[in-house]
């Protein structure tokens, strides 16, 4: 028969003995000798200067005896805590000690592993400059808190320390099962929210801690960023709206989020494009030096498209080489060459509005407005191409709009009629009289001709440089 088959012998209970019932036991031994540990032996041999002398174990008697002996000597009992802590500054079994315990009275409010005298005189400890920069000394102070848990994000953001960085800094030395430490993740949001101007250090704390997430998790962090950040701090951080962009606006969690999540979000991608947009118009206007009719046209296409601040999706900016030049490196989007095909020299830029792409040529003959549809063929074209150019650009067709006289007025109409509406807050446009509508109409048809003229050229350049016109991108969109 195998040993493994044979029944297990049945072992005698364990009986369970507490140290005061061993003390007790000791002490009526005869011809013994025991050094039995007591809180006044440890207070005699501070009071003397030998605190070097007291064993671990005394120490650890003292530590659970005191609760007991403070009952007996009110009077005294926070004079000898006061004493306790100064010997645990520069004692760091001792140090351990307190502050496990002292984390578990106020973590898990547990309140007989400390006697109270203990807990009252820990700032004897903590204000010693040797002590009070350390993690877990700065946990300790505010684990009594009410807010602790805001408190715990502010001290983690100060640090730049995720989750794992704090609770690796204190692992051995404070119990790391305290709940406080496992509902951290639940107050960075929160927290976050009152900072009211982020610096790109905290953004990057902010981003470490959202990474280290559960999907359940993740999702109410951001929710709750979305629903509480205001606008222009979301907009002055483009690192932390790219996060957002690549891990929400598309995909299963875009739908987990609330319906004002996800109107806030599109505000914030907005925000940020439009600024890229409004940066390149400043910096055009300070470095190149253009006529005044030139720049009137950008700080026209600035001021239209600020109304439209909060709906860009994505923005692509393309150059011609003397504006490259003078920027630099000023802007750090999406910026391209312009390919030079003999056109007046301007920017371009393309918004992106979700189903429909706008073509905004800023100055030069024609500078005009084009939409297209959202399709792959256009997206492919538009957002993918390396090299573009102007005429390029106009030989795809799509529908255009003016920039000559009231274009502003009539311009948002068209948009509206396509769906692409400006921001909640954008003032309305005021009607323009019967001679403005007159003048309007005489210039309307001189641009005309002359947009003609251009896309004919266009035409014929993209047949001499061989490039099949597309066939995607015109689309049946009422005019005016």
């Amino acid at each position: 028969m195998s040993n493994s088959n044979l029944p297990l012998p049945l072992l005698p209970q364990i009986p369970r003995c507490s140290p005061n019932t061993l003390i007790q036991l000791a002490s009526k031994l005869t011809d013994t000798r025991i050094s039995i540990p007591s809180v006044d032996k440890v207070l005699k041999a501070i009071e003397q200067g030998n605190a070097d002398q007291i064993s671990q174990l005394e120490w650890i008697y003292c530590i659970h005896t005191k609760p007991q002996w403070d009952q007996q000597n009110v009077d005294c009992s926070s004079k000898t805590s006061a004493a306790i802590w100064r010997i645990a500054i520069s004692n760091s079994w001792l140090q351990h000690q307190l502050l496990w315990r002292l984390a578990i009275y106020h973590g898990s409010q547990e309140k007989q592993v400390l006697a109270k005298s203990l807990v009252e005189s820990f700032d004897i400890f903590a204000n010693s400059d040797l002590l009070n920069h350390l993690l877990p000394v700065q946990i300790i102070r505010i684990l009594s808190h009410k807010q602790a848990g805001i408190e715990l994000a502010r001290i983690a953001c100060e640090q730049h320390l995720n989750q794992t960085d704090i609770l690796n800094k204190i692992q051995g030395v404070l119990p790391i099962w305290i709940p406080l430490f496992s509902e951290f993740i639940d107050y960075i949001s929160p927290y976050f929210t009152t900072i009211i101007s982020p610096k790109p250090q905290q953004i990057k704390w902010l981003l470490s801690c959202l990474n280290l997430m559960s999907d359940s998790q993740q999702i109410k962090a951001v929710d709750y960023l979305l629903t509480n950040v205001p606008n222009d701090i979301a907009t002055h951080n483009s690192s932390l709206v790219d996060w957002l962009r690549n891990n929400y606006r598309n995909g299963d969690n875009w739908y987990k989020l609330s319906d004002f999540a996800r109107q806030r979000l599109r505000e914030w991608i907005g925000g940020v494009n439009y600024g890229d947009f409004q940066k390149l118009v400043d910096i055009l206007l300070n470095r190149l030096n253009l006529r005044d009719f030139e720049s009137n046209q950008l700080r026209r296409r600035r001021n239209f498209w600020a109304d439209y601040s909060n709906r860009f999706e994505r923005l692509r900016i393309l150059l011609p080489k003397a504006s490259q030049i003078a920027i630099g490196y000023q802007i750090q989007g999406d910026v391209d060459l312009l390919e030079d095909d003999g056109s007046d020299s301007t920017e371009v830029c393309i918004f992106d509005f979700g189903e429909w792409f706008v073509v905004e040529f800023f100055r030069g003959r024609g500078s005009e407005m084009r939409l297209f549809p959202n399709n792959s063929k256009n997206q492919q074209i538009l957002f993918g191409e390396a090299t573009l150019s102007v005429k390029r650009i106009r030989s795809l067709g799509g529908h255009k709009h003016d920039h000559v006289f009231l274009w502003q007025v009539f311009s948002r109409t068209w948009l509206e009629n396509s769906g692409i509406l400006p921001n909640r807050d954008a003032k309305p446009s005021t009607n323009p009289t019967p001679d403005q509508v007159q003048e309007r109409k005489y210039k309307l048809e001189r641009w005309k001709i002359e947009i003609e003229c251009l896309e004919r050229e266009a035409q014929a350049y993209v047949a001499e440089q061989g490039i099949i016109p597309s066939t995607h991108a015109h689309a049946a969109i009422p005019a005016e």
